[in-house]
C-alpha cells in the first residue's frame, strides 16, 4: 500500500507540475518580460522540485533503515528491546551513523536527477555547493573552531568627571561621528532626539565602558580588579565631586551668592552642552533672599486685606509681625546662618574624607563581596541557568560528596549485591511458578478437561477463550456460491418490490390528484377550494386502505427475503476465488436476462460503469448486499469458518446454476479488476513551493 500510495502521489504531482509548466510557458505577460524568462522559471521550479524529491528519498531511506534495525533488534534482543531508553539509544546511533555515511547522498541524487532533466544551471550550482562542503567547509570549520564565544560578558562603566571630556556623537542617516564637546551658557528649545530622518541626532556619553568575559582564565580575578577600579573611581567622583561641589549641601551652595546649575544637558540643534534648568540648586545667600522675600510678601498681603475679621487688625497686626519677623525671619535666618553651614561643612568634609580613602576601603568591600558570592549568592555566575546560591556547599556536598563518593558506592552495592539477589529471587520464583503451573495444568487436563471439557460458547470460571469468532477481527465466514446467489436474487427482488411499490402508490393516489385538479380547474377562478368531506373523503379513505394493504403485503415479502444476518456478520462473509467468479458470472447472467437497464445510459453513468458491463454491475450489487471486502477472495492464509445454510432452506435451484457455470480462460481477465484488494491509500493535494 505504501508503494502504491507513493506512485499515485508522484503521478498526481507530475500531472499537476506539467499543467503548471504549460501555463507558465504559455503566459504572454511573462513572455513580454524578456526572451527565455518562462523557460528560466520552469527550470527553476523543476530544480527545486527535484531537490525536494532527493531529500524525501533520503528521508524514506533513513526511515526504512531504522525500521529494519528495529525489527532486527526485536529478533536478536527480545528482552533488551523492551527497554525504551536502550532501544532509543540504538536507533539514535544508527541514525547518526546513517547521516555520517550518507551526508552527501542528497546532493549526489539531486545532481543525478537534474542531469537527467538537462538542468545545466542547477547542476552547476549543486556541484559548486557539493565541492564547497567537501573541500572548503572542513578547512573553514577548523579555522573558526578556534574562535570561542564566552558564556557571559561583564560591562564596567566609569564616570567621566569633567563635562568637557564627555563624548558627543552626531548620528545622521546611519553614520556616527564624534564632534568636539562645546560648553555653552545659552539654552536651546530642543533637547529630545528628533524623529525626523532628515535631522541629525546628538548623543552624549558620560561614562567610559570596559568589558570582560568568561573567555579567559582567571576571569573572576579580572572582574575583581575592574570592579575595584570602577567602584573606587565612581565612589571618588560621587563623594569627592557630586556631594561637596554639586549637591544642595555642598561647599558651592555655602559660598556662592547666586543659585547654580551643576548638571548639563545636550542640545539637539547644534550638539552643545548647556545648563539643565531642572538641576537649579539654591545657595545660602539665595535661600536667605528667598526667605525675606517671602516674609515681605506675607506682610504686604496682610496689610492689603480689608479689616473684616473677628478680631481687628490692631491686635492681629502685632501677631502677624511676631510670626513673620520673629518665627520665620529670626529662626529661619539663624537656621540658615548657623545650622546650614555646619551641615554643609560636615557633609562635604566627610564625603571628601571618604573619597580620599576610597582606594583603601573599596578593595576590602569588593573582596568581602566576592567572598559573599562564593559562600551565599554568585552574582558573576558564568551560566545563567546554573544555580547561584551556596556554590561552595553545592560543590563540596553535592558534586564531591553525593555524586563523587556516595553515588559510586551506591552503584557498586546495587550492581554487586542488590541486583544479584533480585535476579536470584526472580529466577527462583519463575522456576517454582513454572513447575507448579505445569503440575496444575497436568492435573486439570487428566482429571477434568480430558473427561468433561467441550468447546465453550462463552468465558467461564475455569476457562477463557483466546482465539476464534467474535474475539478478533482477523477472521471471515466462508459461504457457498449458492448462498451468495440466493442473496443476490433476493436483492434483485427487493429492488423490484421497491419499484412496484412506487408504481402502485402512484396509481392508488392518481384518482385523488385527478379530483383535485378537476376542482381547481372548474372552481378555481371563483376562489373555491376543495373541501375534504363527502366524496373526496370517501376516496381518500379507500386510497388509504389500499396503501395499507399494499404495505402489509410488501413488508411481509421483504421479511421473507431478508437474510437475517447482522451487518457486522455480512461484512465478514467471503468466497474463495473460484466460487466468487461463479457467483459474479451467474449474477451477471441473471441481470442480463432481466434486461431492465439495457437501454438506460444515465443508469450506467451513475454507476461509473460502461454500458452493458453486467459483471461490474453484479459486483456492485454484491457490495451492497455484503460489503466491499466481499469482492476480495479468500486466501489460504486467512482464518475462516464455514457458514452453512439452515436445514429448511432449499438451494437446489442455485446448485444447478453453479453446476452449469462455464468458466473459460478469459473469465479471469474479465473479472480480474474486481478482485483487487482494498488498500489504505491517501492521495495528497499537489503543491508547488519554490
Amino acid at each position: 500500500d505504501d508503494e502504491i500510495e507513493r506512485e499515485v502521489n508522484q503521478a498526481v504531482m507530475r500531472e499537476y507540475l506539467q499543467r503548471v509548466y504549460s501555463s507558465i510557458l504559455g503566459n504572454t505577460e511573462l513572455q513580454a518580460l524578456g526572451e527565455g524568462i518562462p523557460q528560466l522559471l520552469v527550470q527553476q521550479a523543476q530544480s527545486v522540485v527535484l531537490m525536494y524529491r532527493a531529500v524525501e528519498n533520503m528521508q524514506c531511506k533513513l526511515r526504512k533503515t531504522k525500521e529494519t534495525l528495529r525489527q532486527r533488534m526485536l529478533y536478536t534482543h527480545p528482552i533488551l528491546s523492551r527497554i525504551g531508553p536502550w532501544m532509543r539509544e540504538k536507533l539514535r546511533k544508527a541514525e547518526e551513523r546513517f547521516i555520517e555515511e550518507c551526508q552527501w547522498s542528497a546532493h549526489e541524487e539531486a545532481l543525478f536527477l537534474c542531469n537527467n532533466q538537462h538542468l545545466q544551471q542547477a547542476v552547476y550550482f549543486l556541484h559548486r555547493d557539493l565541492t564547497f562542503m567537501k573541500e572548503r567547509e572542513p578547512v573553514l570549520l577548523k579555522e573558526l573552531r578556534k574562535v570561542k564565544t564566552p558564556t557571559r560578558i561583564f560591562h564596567w562603566r566609569t564616570q567621566i568627571w569633567f563635562p568637557r571630556n564627555w563624548v558627543v556623537r552626531r548620528c545622521f542617516q546611519g553614520t556616527s561621528e564624534v564632534v568636539p564637546t562645546v560648553l555653552s551658557g545659552t539654552a536651546t528649545s530642543i533637547t529630545t532626539p528628533r524623529s525626523d530622518p532628515s535631522q541629525p541626532v546628538f548623543l552624549v556619553e558620560k561614562e567610559v565602558e570596559r568589558t570582560t568575559t568568561t573567555r579567559w582564565p582567571l576571569w573572576r580575578w579580572i572582574n575583581y580588579c575592574l570592579r575595584t577600579w570602577t567602584w573606587s573611581w565612581n565612589a571618588m567622583f560621587f563623594f569627592g565631586v557630586v556631594i561637596p561641589w554639586c549637591s544642595p549641601v555642598s561647599l558651592r551652595a555655602l559660598l556662592c551668592i547666586a543659585p547654580f546649575t551643576p548638571d548639563l544637558e545636550l542640545s539637539q540643534v547644534n550638539g552643545t552642552l548647556f545648563p539643565r534648568k531642572s538641576s537649579l540648586t539654591p545657595s545660602l545667600a539665595s535661600r536667605l533672599l528667598s526667605l525675606w522675600r517671602h516674609i515681605s510678601k506675607s506682610r504686604t498681603h496682610f496689610e492689603t486685606k480689608p479689616d473684616t475679621g473677628f478680631i481687628g487688625k490692631g491686635l492681629t497686626r502685632q501677631v502677624n509681625r511676631v510670626w513673620n519677623y520673629g518665627c520665620k525671619g529670626l529662626l529661619g535666618t539663624l537656621a540658615l546662618v548657623v545650622v546650614f553651614p555646619l551641615i554643609c561643612l560636615s557633609v562635604s568634609l566627610l564625603s571628601l574624607f571618604i573619597a580620599i580613602t576610597a582606594l583603601i576601603w573599596m578593595p576590602i568591600v569588593v573582596l568581602c563581596l566576592h567572598l559573599g558570592m562564593i559562600l551565599f549568592w554568585d552574582l558573576d555566575c558564568p551560566v545563567p541557568s546554573r544555580p547561584r546560591y551556596l556554590v561552595i556547599l553545592q560543590a563540596l556536598l553535592w558534586d564531591i560528596g553525593v555524586l563523587g563518593l556516595v553515588q559510586p558506592v551506591a552503584a557498586l552495592i546495587v550492581a554487586l549485591v542488590i541486583c544479584p539477589l533480585m535476579t536470584l529471587t526472580v529466577a527462583t520464583v519463575c522456576v517454582l511458578r513454572y513447575w507448579l503451573r505445569l503440575a496444575y495444568d497436568a492435573l486439570m487436563f487428566h482429571l477434568l478437561i480430558k473427561k468433561r471439557a467441550r468447546v465453550p460458547a462463552c468465558d467461564g470460571l475455569l476457562i477463557k477463550r483466546i482465539a476464534g469468532p467474535g474475539l478478533t477481527s482477523d477472521y471471515y465466514y466462508q459461504i457457498k456460491p449458492e448462498q451468495a446467489l440466493a442473496a443476490f436474487e433476493a436483492k434483485l427482488e427487493l429492488d423490484e418490490l421497491a419499484s412496484y411499490q412506487h408504481q402502485m402508490e402512484q396509481k392508488i393516489l392518481q384518482p385523488q390528484k385527478d379530483f383535485s385538479q378537476f376542482v381547481e380547474a372548474c372552481f378555481g377562478p371563483f376562489s373555491a377550494t376543495l373541501a375534504r368531506t363527502g366524496p373526496y373523503k370517501v376516496l381518500e379513505r379507500e386510497a388509504q386502505d389500499l396503501l395499507t394493504s399494499l404495505h402489509e403485503k410488501l413488508d411481509k415479502r421483504r421479511r421473507e427475503l431478508s437474510c437475517g444476518l447482522a451487518p457486522t456478520v455480512r461484512a465478514k462473509l467471503k468466497l474463495n476465488r473460484l466460487d466468487l467468479k461463479i457467483a459474479i458470472q451467474q449474477g451477471a447472467l441473471m441481470m442480463e436476462r432481466l434486461g431492465r437497464w439495457s437501454g438506460e445510459e444515465e443508469f450506467w453513468e451513475s454507476k461509473g460503469l460502461p454500458a452493458h458491463d453486467w459483471p461490474g454491475l453484479a459486483g456492485l450489487v454484491y457490495t451492497d448486499i455484503f460489503s466491499l471486502d466481499f469482492l476480495t477472495p479468500l486466501d489460504d492464509q486467512d482464518t475462516k469458518f464455514k457458514l452453512e445454510p439452515a436445514s429448511h432452506v432449499d438451494l437446489s435451484r442455485y446448485t444447478e446454476l453453479v453446476r452449469s457455470a462455464e468458466l473459460g480462460p478469459g473469465c479471469l481477465d474479465l473479472l480480474g479488476p474486481v478482485y483487487a484488494p482494498r488498500g489504505n491509500i491517501q492521495v495528497h493535494s499537489p503543491y508547488l513551493d519554490v
